[in-house]
């Protein structure tokens, strides 16, 4: 399956996941209240591909539609999608937002100077912005303890390092 078209809506026992997955660049609809039913209406309506710990919802529904996922475990999780999928894990990193779900914008830095603590708007350039929830994103830290993460996860399924 070529991993670039695919989308997701993960059960409510997923939201590391949907994080995850939203770090890599997928679109993932997480909405941990939402029903059984309006789950499956969902996905079949915007052609997503469930991902649920639910073995009696996922027998509900087209196992070409649908991944059990089987651990409990985020880092598991994420290594039973990116090997059954072939999750192309580089392309569209950190191009998300990780609250909303929706694709970020670049912005110049002159129009977020308010936004962020000046210690970050002096030592960044680059920055992104979710035009739904307004949420500003730049490469920070934190983004070198997400690569280190996501590289252990990696070396763990003999995949490439970021």
């Amino acid at each position: 399956m070529i991993s670039k078209s695919l989308k997701f809506i993960a059960d409510a026992m997923l939201g590391r996941l949907a994080k995850w997955l939203r770090i890599l660049g997928y679109d993932v609809v997480y909405e941990p209240s939402i029903s059984d039913d309006a789950l499956i209406a969902r996905a079949l309506r915007d052609d997503r591909i469930i991902l649920s710990m639910d073995k009696k919802l996922i027998e509900r529904i087209s196992a070409k539609n649908s991944l059990y996922i089987k651990d409990s475990n985020y880092k598991e999780q994420l290594k039973q999608v990116i090997t059954y999928y072939n999750i192309d894990y580089k392309t569209n990193i950190f191009t998300r937002c990780l609250v909303c779900n929706r694709s970020l914008d670049t912005i110049h830095k002159e129009k977020i100077q308010d936004k962020v603590f000046p210690y970050v708007y002096s030592i960044q350039d680059k920055f992104h912005i979710c035009q739904q929830c307004n949420r500003i994103y730049w490469a920070g830290t934190h983004r070198i303890n997400i690569v280190e993460k996501l590289n252990e996860i990696l070396k763990d399924i003999n995949l490439e390092c970021i």
